[in-house]
């Protein structure tokens, strides 16, 4: 009978632990939207969410597929963004229609890295992150 007690602490304990918020204690929202490039969605690309000094959280690195992403239903990650002001980075790449030799020797597609660096390396996208949900379309131009 002494059993009885511990085990339902333990258990409200780990019920109380699984509500609300993320398993690392940072507070996080969700965001979803579009990416286009010229007026041509990204087929496929990623869209890094990179929390600003004072924010609390590690970068988060979500897909674009067909020009939408949500970190909902990433299938990477998703956990979600870190609320507060975050460098937003997009990058994608696409075959340039060429073949060329891989170290192997064999013939492969091209790639090309065709977002400009002002939107990934040299980025200055930001967006506030709120609680709930974040909706935000980036159209990009050239």
């Amino acid at each position: 009978m002494k059993f009885f007690p511990i085990a339902m602490v333990a258990l409200t304990l780990s019920l109380l632990v699984g509500c609300g918020g993320s398993s690392d204690g940072i507070k996080r929202a969700d965001v979803s939207g579009t990416v286009t490039f010229e007026g041509t969605p990204v087929e496929r690309g990623f869209i890094q969410f990179v929390p600003v000094p004072g924010v609390e959280g590690a970068p988060v690195k979500l897909t674009i597929e067909n020009g939408e992403y949500s970190s909902s239903s990433d299938p990477v990650d998703s956990r979600g963004i870190p609320v507060g002001e975050n460098r937003v980075e997009i990058t994608a790449s696409r075959s340039t229609g060429k073949q060329i030799k891989n170290e192997m020797g064999e013939m492969e597609d091209e790639i090309e890295w065709y977002i400009p660096e002002k939107y990934n390396t040299n980025s200055e996208l930001t967006m506030e992150i709120a609680p709930g949900d974040n909706p935000r379309d980036f159209t990009l131009t050239p």
